[in-house]
């Protein structure tokens, strides 16, 4: 780190022998470099580390936007660890088949953000409220109840 100094020169009258005395070397450190936090590339943060938690009715396979942010405006990449679940470039996360609560009705993932300055991770949990109708009636969804 190149280091740049300066010397300052004090004068200082002492007035009992009527003689100048120099101090001439108070030095002085100051950092002349160019590198700081503000110019490193960081990779995309999710911000507050906060488990996500959301819930979606049954049959409903869109679980929501779990966007992470890129403060130099880089490109970021979406993955999630759950096999029945997807993400896409805009950060929506799917049911790859909509969920049926008497199967399973909570689940967990883990969504990672990634460019080529780092990622971030977040854990995801989704419960499924269960649904008076059943899928396999003619009912129709609109008019289903959900508990």
């Amino acid at each position: 780190m190149p280091i740049k100094t300066k010397i300052f020169k004090f004068l200082w009258q002492n007035k009992h022998m009527n003689k100048n005395i120099y101090i001439c070397s108070i030095l002085f450190l100051v950092s002349c470099t160019g590198n700081s936090d503000s110019n490193i590339n960081k990779g995309p943060s999710f911000g507050y580390h906060v488990d996500r938690i959301s819930r979606v009715n049954e049959g409903q396979t869109n679980i929501g936007i779990f966007q992470a942010i890129d403060a130099e405006d880089n490109a970021i990449s979406y993955a999630i660890s759950n096999t029945d679940m997807s993400i896409d470039e805009n950060a929506l996360v799917t049911f790859k088949i909509p969920p049926d609560y008497e199967a399973v009705n909570e689940y967990s993932a883990v969504i990672t953000a990634s460019n080529d300055a780092g990622s971030d991770d977040i854990n995801l949990t989704v419960y499924i409220n269960d649904s008076d109708c059943e899928f396999d009636t003619a009912a129709i969804l609109n008019g289903c109840l959900f508990k």
